[in-house]
């Protein structure tokens, strides 16, 4: 009788433990956040939770991975609501797949048109066959909690036309007063507790934040980031190339790539494969540039393995990560050739050159205006030339020049020698 009234009890006790898990959306939707929230809802399932609410505040983000976190939820056998603070584009619809959802005083959702990035810094719908696909997925999910598919679909297609809602062109986007009213949400709250509770969910909290592997993959994983990483890691590696010895350049450019490829690993974007098609890229590029005159397949082949490895990390984010990386590392390319020789550090670059018997110092170099020589090496653009008995590090002027062509210099702009060929 007593041990039978024992497992009673312990039976109960978990009953009585029950409480509603909180998960936070909030900012851009990214791979490492659809880790988070499959780990934070295995959580939730295996503590016992009465139900999961999700406090939504992003502007969107990448569609992969909001569709895997719609799967999730939609997967998931506990209760689920969505609390909205904000839930436009992918945001849309990870709260479409919330079993309940509520809208806090002044909140949004919808506007939900996938967008690619164009170069020249600008934004502009997505293929039609993705806005297709996306659209089908909101209207899936739609129907699968019983919402309005139609209104769903107009937060992708803006050629989907509402009467008294959205004109043509645009995707709709709801207030909470109006999302009530047509169906998508089910009631406005004022606070999330009084949400909870207006849901019928558990009004006791426990609140799953990111832990510290999330937090930094997200962070090394922006598409801003990661472009800048990007950026500063192959300049790093650029600049090391045409300087002497290894030192801080080639140190900060693989410091760069090491933490590009950490954040894509610790949010499962980026693998062993990911690493050997970059690195593999790299590598056929410096080919290009020192050993193999003109540009041809290795060129070709270096700049397809970088943007595959890209793509295999970022997917539809590739164009907007790979323009802005290309454009940073330009911009520094330019500013180093520019202003590294006027630094101190450059000075020292220069001094250890001069040293090494590799280049001249730069007072020495002024004379060499006007002067003819010959290139000792292929000029892609920099390489050796020969003036009288003089070898000097010389930078070759909008064209690749040949080993054995002659050459003038055309002026000299600190350590820097331009020369032009001399036909």
């Amino acid at each position: 009788m007593r041990s039978g009234l024992l497992i009673l009890l312990l039976w109960l006790a978990p009953l009585g433990l029950a409480k509603t898990y909180l998960i936070p959306i909030e900012g851009e939707i990214d791979p490492a956040l659809a880790v988070f929230v499959d780990q934070a809802l295995s959580r939730a399932e295996n503590a016992g939770a009465s139900g999961v609410a999700f406090l939504i505040d992003t502007p969107g983000g990448r569609l992969d991975a909001a569709i895997k976190i719609s799967d999730r939820i939609l997967e998931s056998p506990l209760p689920t609501l969505a609390v909205v603070k904000n839930a436009f584009s992918a945001g849309a619809l990870i709260a479409l797949s919330c079993e309940r959802i509520a809208m806090l005083p002044g909140s949004e959702i919808g506007a939900a048109l996938p967008v690619q990035y164009i170069p020249g810094v600008k934004y502009e719908a997505a293929d039609r066959k993705i806005v297709s696909g996306f659209k089908a997925k909101f209207r899936a999910v739609a129907e699968a909690r019983g919402r309005p598919a139609e209104i769903a679909e107009a937060m992708v297609d803006p050629e989907i036309e509402i009467e008294g809602l959205t004109p043509k062109g645009e995707p709709l986007t709801l207030s909470a007063e109006k999302a009530v009213e047509l169906g998508i949400a089910d009631f406005i709250a004022a606070t999330l507790a009084e949400a909870l509770v207006k849901a019928g969910f558990d009004p006791e909290v426990e609140r799953i934040e990111p832990g510290v592997r999330v937090r930094v993959a997200r962070t090394l994983t922006s598409s801003t980031v990661a472009a800048v990483l990007l950026a500063v890691g192959v300049l790093g590696l650029l600049i090391e190339a045409f300087t002497p010895g290894f030192g801080i350049p080639g140190l900060v450019g693989l410091l760069a790539l090491g933490l590009y490829f950490l954040g894509g690993y610790l949010a499962g974007m980026s693998g062993v494969v990911e690493v050997l098609l970059f690195l593999t890229g790299v590598l056929l590029l410096l080919a290009e540039i020192f050993l193999i005159p003109g540009f041809g397949v290795a060129g070709i082949g270096g700049i397809a393995a970088l943007l595959a490895s890209i793509y295999l990390t970022f997917g539809e984010q590739t164009l907007y990560v790979a323009s802005l990386a290309v454009i940073l590392t330009a911009v520094g390319l330019v500013f180093a050739l520019r202003f590294l020789p006027r630094t101190r550090t450059g000075r020292a670059l220069v001094l250890e050159s001069a040293i090494a018997g590799e280049a001249p110092p730069e007072e020495k170099l002024k004379p060499l205006t006007g002067a003819i020589g010959k290139a000792l090496t292929p000029l892609r653009p920099a390489g050796v030339a020969q003036f009288g008995e003089r070898k000097v590090d010389v930078v070759a002027e909008g064209e690749y020049i040949e080993k054995g062509s002659t050459v003038r210099v055309v002026r000299v702009e600190g350590v820097r020698v331009v020369v032009r060929k001399e036909e």
